[in-house]
């Protein structure tokens, strides 16, 4: 039977209580229905482009838009359908939802289905593998075996005791640790063979929002990985073998889990907040794609120039002038330096 073995510690204790407490301030903010929408598919994009260059995609971000819009561009099919698939999960994933009373089997295996078609093996694709799976690293020019995963005639043993677990026990805990362990555990099972990695990230995903921990649905802990994608498979990489890792703790992992899960919350805060209300007239600030685009440029950088503006948009420099001086109109973002040393950043209450 699934126990997993950890500690809350003090740190993990008060991330949990900033994550509410931003929670609550996201529930609340005032948005316009447009904005939310423009909010949502970002996040989409982000979850797509983070997830999939985890495994190896090198599409970037802007080329994510394209192809999620329906655009052509210059890539493989195979990269092209990775991101195409994942897409499609998620929005699998929105509509299950309304029905959705708790995660099956079916629900894993569905996942795995719209992930890899066209991508595996028919006879691959939305099945538990039938041999051995094994993660390997090329170093020095040779192959290194990271990690052996249980044999496959344990698979659906050990997914059902997962889910049980996640039905039983999980509820007693909070929804962003029980997330983080279904996380840990899921990967470590690795139950197909290719995917595992994003499946896994979907199905934590799908638990938050269940559980109502999806931000108004703007959240992609996906981006954090990507950023700090070698300490996140040093936190996952407790043992070389399943059963070395049954039995360990994996408060390491929970701590990096919950860290990476309240600096993206809290960047959502700040974001949220800047596209909300205006200096304190109770007005909800309506915001174009284009100044959505700056803010959250800036809010990734901490600050953004004319140079910026013109790169991100691809438009005339004195549009670049107006979409900027339109937002330091709207008191978002304030105007510091003179003349070429020009920079803008988020006016102190976003800060």
């Amino acid at each position: 039977m699934f126990k997993p073995k950890f500690e809350i510690t003090s740190e993990i204790n008060n991330r949990i209580a900033e994550i509410e407490r931003i929670r609550e301030v996201v529930s609340k903010s005032k948005i316009l229905p447009q904005q939310e929408v423009v909010l949502r598919m970002r996040a989409k994009v982000d979850a797509v482009h983070s997830s999939t260059s985890i495994e190896g995609n090198v599409l970037n971000k802007r080329e994510i838009e394209k192809v999620l819009a329906g655009e052509r561009v210059r890539a493989s099919e195979k990269t092209i359908t990775e991101a195409l698939n994942y897409k499609k999960a998620i929005d699998w994933m929105e509509k299950r939802l309304s029905e959705f009373k708790r995660i099956g089997i079916k629900d894993t295996l569905n996942f795995h289905r719209l992930l890899m078609r066209n991508l595996l093996a028919n006879e691959k694709v939305g099945v538990f593998r039938k041999g051995p799976v094994f993660i390997v690293d090329v170093m020095k020019e040779k192959d290194v075996v990271k990690y052996i995963g249980p044999k496959s005639e344990r698979i659906e043993e050990l997914v059902k005791e997962l889910l049980t677990w996640l039905k039983e026990e999980g509820e007693r805990l909070h929804p962003v640790l029980t997330a983080g362990i279904l996380h840990y555990q899921f990967v470590s099972i690795h139950p197909f063979s290719d995917g595992n990695g994003r499946a896994t990230r979907l199905l934590t995903t799908m638990y938050l929002w269940f559980k109502k921990y999806d931000f108004r649905k703007t959240l992609a802990l996906d981006t954090y990985y990507w950023q700090n994608r070698i300490g996140y498979y040093e936190a996952l990489s407790r043992a070389k073998t399943y059963d070395g890792r049954e039995g360990v703790d994996i408060t390491p992992w929970l701590d990096f889990f919950t860290k990476g899960f309240l600096e993206t919350v809290k960047d959502l805060e700040k974001e949220i907040t800047a596209v909300s209300l205006s200096n304190g007239s109770g007005q909800i600030v309506r915001l174009s794609n284009d100044e959505l685009l700056i803010v959250d440029f800036t809010k990734q950088m901490s600050r953004v120039d004319l140079s910026d503006v013109l790169q991100i948009l691809d438009i005339s420099e004195r549009t670049a002038q107006r979409r900027l001086k339109g937002l330091v109109d709207k008191k978002i973002l304030k105007k510091h330096g003179k003349g070429k040393n020009v920079y803008y950043q988020f006016i102190d209450r976003y800060n």
